[in-house]
């Protein structure tokens, strides 16, 4: 609750123009928001600049923001930067798909069961491809609930969707992920 009071006043700040408080803010999601970046368009270098641009972005609509309006400041922020992304991608015309370097993805484990134990069976390479077979949106929701810990409502109110359509893309595409997953182990055996 303390967390939460601090950066309810970091943003209170903020809003009014205050440097330094957008400084702190800008610190403690600066790498959150780049990993969500870098998930989505598999370069560093391009992550990196699009993750500048969100903040830039956010300094200057900052005013904007209304706690009554948002779900939080973080789900302000992701839409910024999803809407980014997407105008990326509009722009390029071409899908770029996860970096398969096969590095470990540390993926926050929300959901206690066999959700958790795929997730954390994953590589970044398996992930990209198991990805590949879902739809845009439960890629989405997946990247934002698992990779970047945010709740069903902030999701939503980054996708401009209901709490309830959010958790039945979360379901739908945990179940395919379980498919994919359960597919290539039965293929392994």
């Amino acid at each position: 609750m303390i967390i939460e009071e601090q950066e309810s006043a970091l943003v209170t700040r903020a809003t009014q123009r205050d440097h330094d408080a957008f400084t702190q803010l800008y610190q403690i999601y600066f790498d959150r928001i780049y990993r969500y970046i870098r998930l989505k368009l598999g370069n560093p270098i391009d992550a990196e600049d699009l993750t500048s641009a969100v903040f830039c972005n956010a300094w200057r609509t900052i005013h904007n923001f209304s706690p009554q309006r948002e779900s939080s400041f973080a789900a302000w922020l992701f839409r910024l930067a999803h809407n980014a992304v997407v105008d990326r991608f509009r722009s390029m015309r071409d899908v770029i798909s996860l970096d398969a370097s096969g590095e470990r993805l540390a993926i926050r484990a929300i959901l206690p069961g066999p959700e958790a134990q795929i997730e954390r069976k994953l590589t970044l390479y398996e992930l990209s491809t198991a990805l590949d077979l879902l739809t845009e949106e439960q890629r989405e929701v997946v990247l934002l609930r698992f990779v970047e810990g945010l709740s069903a409502r902030e999701v939503g109110d980054i996708m401009g969707k209901q709490e309830g359509a959010v958790r039945g893309m979360q379901f739908r595409a945990i179940e395919s992920l379980r498919r994919v997953m359960l597919h290539r182990r039965d293929a392994a055996d």
